[in-house]
């Protein structure tokens, strides 16, 4: 059975396949539309609550911020009494540190040894020099395809 973006014809009976699958349809449509609203909803609450929480909570040693509710809380069989706005650190190199200390010491090819690095650029000089067939280009860029839901039609 094929499907288009062309309008469906309005004679479908309730039992077939496609009428289902329109139903599939329209009931994604609104569950992906009601999904972006709460999400919508959820990022701006978070934002409100994490000023608050930086405004009244207690801030821990591991420099977090806790906030007691006062009251115990049950959501989806979740129990909790407070909230924390949670730091976590990671440690992220400063290459420009890195390269400005090992000229500095004398062991910048340790830090940064030479390595090959592949030039897109130089693959179509190649090509337009005949160097390389189209099908060897294609074969170093392959086509890379996504999917993706879209409504189509009226807006």
């Amino acid at each position: 059975m094929e499907f288009s973006d062309a309008p469906m014809a309005s004679s479908i009976s309730a039992n077939t396949t496609e009428s289902e699958f329109n139903r599939k349809a329209a009931q994604w449509a609104l569950v992906k539309d009601r999904v972006e609203t709460q999400q919508s909803l959820l990022d701006t609450l978070k934002e409100d609550m994490v000023e608050d929480l930086k405004e009244f909570g207690v801030r821990d040693d591991k420099g977090s911020y806790v906030i007691d509710l006062g009251r115990s809380y049950e959501v989806a069989g979740k129990k909790f009494t407070g909230l924390k706005y949670q730091k976590g650190t990671t440690r992220v190199a400063n290459e420009d540190t890195a390269e400005r200390l090992a000229k500095a010491k004398g062991f910048y090819g340790r830090l940064f040894p030479a390595q090959p690095a592949f030039d897109a650029q130089e693959v179509y000089v190649l090509f337009q020099e005949g160097l390389l067939t189209e099908e060897e280009v294609d074969e170093i860029f392959p086509e890379k395809v996504t999917w993706s839901f879209v409504r189509v039609g009226a807006k």
